[in-house]
């Protein structure tokens, strides 16, 4: 469409043919019309080569979210067909075989998120009744009453007399699609059977399933989504405070850790975005901060079954427990960060980042020091990140301890080690709950 402008008004022409009806005095102005429509196309298709950038980018950010949760989910699929064939074997096992098993939900790997849902059909209450200038209604005793309803069944041998949508809470984050479960009152367990038709609008946050009756409902999640971790690092910010941040499959959590063994949600990012802004910015204690993530959705604190489910090699009590004492004790002036050759180092032995911090800015590449420990002595490897393969070979003129805290005295600054005496113990505790409860070095 050209557009020319001229001093009585605008004409706008849509054909070359309707241009050249112009009188010869034109020709200037058509020119310009020539050259603006070549300009408006030159700036459509840059606009159009940015959305596509901007296509490539969002592409990219699902295929790295894919791939990093890969790995979890092929050993979780690998967990089920183990334990598929285990049944398998039974039956075979049994003379004459038995009835299949209901689809039991196994609480040890999903979770229930954004609380329980109650589903039945009621009876109407008896009404109110206008006689002369009064207004009767009949009072009931017990409340409300259930409706009995009890739908035949489908002919596909399938139940699904009752359709319902639900809309998920907001303070909640589903991963994933959420598995729809009802509770069995006479097996007292949670089942998947009897659930069908599931469509879940992660955009519109909303869930759509048929049932065979009126259930009381929850959605489960996989309480190891976000396992292992890909990342994290605990450093100090000041006096008596630190920052603890972990980088999870599909989220970055940042929690603040403060004095009088008190800690606070910073930041919880997913996606670039940051969210759960009812529970950030609040100081609670790490076990209410641990229940109220797990409440979101956002389980980072691994239970003692939860190496079934998550890929990564087990990690001696000992070496893992003392680490976490020794880096809490610690904290208050050294940084200390997740390192990839910890899963090389072998199940005795754990290996970390240290740096000494005393500045608020992040630890420095180059500031970064391996150490080796076992729970009973610990060692400074001369690897880096970027070493080509894990070597045990020890650092140059340098020594064994039995404690990090001894290892490190060597090596510090005064002002550092003076600050790790003045360390509160409230504070040193606050570190330690939080590192054990998210066990980032057998969980990484």
């Amino acid at each position: 469409m050209y557009v020319c402008y001229q001093s009585y008004g605008c004409v706008s022409v849509s054909t070359e043919e309707k241009i050249q009806l112009l009188p010869p005095d034109h020709t200037d102005l058509l020119e310009w019309c020539r050259v603006n429509f070549l300009s408006e196309s030159l700036s459509k298709k840059k606009k159009k080569k940015k959305k596509k950038k901007k296509k490539k980018k969002k592409k990219k950010k699902k295929l790295k979210r894919e791939m990093l949760s890969c790995e979890a989910g092929l050993h979780r699929m690998a967990m089920r067909y183990r334990s598929h064939q285990a049944e398998d074997a039974v039956l075979q096992e049994e003379p004459g075989g038995r009835e299949e098993a209901p689809e039991v939900a196994d609480l040890q790997q999903l979770v229930p998120v954004g609380g329980v849902y109650h589903i039945h059909a009621l009876q109407l209450p008896p009404q109110a009744r206008d006689v002369r200038d009064w207004s009767m209604v009949e009072l009931l005793d017990g409340g409300l009453e259930v409706y009995p309803y009890s739908p035949g069944e489908a002919e596909a041998g399938t139940q699904a007399a009752v359709q319902i949508t639900l809309r998920l809470p907001d303070n909640v984050i589903y991963f994933e699609a959420p598995v729809v479960a009802r509770w069995d009152p006479a097996g007292q367990q949670w089942r998947t059977d009897g659930i069908s038709n599931i469509t879940y609008e992660a955009q519109e946050r909303s869930i759509t399933f048929g049932m065979g009756a009126f259930y009381t409902v929850a959605l489960l999640q996989d309480a190891h989504l976000n396992l292992p971790y890909q990342a994290w690092e605990l450093q100090p910010t000041g006096v008596d405070e630190g920052l603890f941040t972990v980088t999870a499959v599909f989220a970055t959590i940042q929690i603040k850790i403060f004095t009088d063994n008190q800690c606070m949600l910073s930041a919880v990012v997913v996606e670039e975005e940051e969210v759960l802004s009812h529970i950030t910015g609040q100081w609670m204690s790490p076990f209410a901060l641990r229940e109220a993530l797990k409440r979101a959705g956002v389980n980072i604190f691994p239970a003692e079954h939860s190496h079934k489910y998550v890929p990564v090699p087990r990690k001696a009590a000992l070496a893992e427990g003392k680490a976490y004492e020794q880096m809490a004790l610690l904290a208050a002036a050294f940084a200390f960060a997740h390192s990839k050759w910890n899963g090389e180092a072998g199940p005795e032995r754990v290996v970390f980042k240290v740096s000494e911090h005393l500045k608020a800015d992040s630890a420095k590449d180059n500031h970064w020091s391996l150490y080796m420990f076992n729970g009973e002595k610990v060692q400074t490897l001369k690897l880096t990140e970027t070493s080509e393969a894990f070597s045990e070979e020890l650092e140059e003129e340098s020594e064994f301890h039995s404690t990090l805290y001894h290892m490190l005295k060597d090596f510090a600054s005064k002002e550092a080690m003076d600050k790790v005496e003045r360390a509160g113990s409230l504070f040193i505790d606050s570190v330690y709950q939080l590192l054990l409860a998210t066990r980032v070095l057998a969980f990484s």
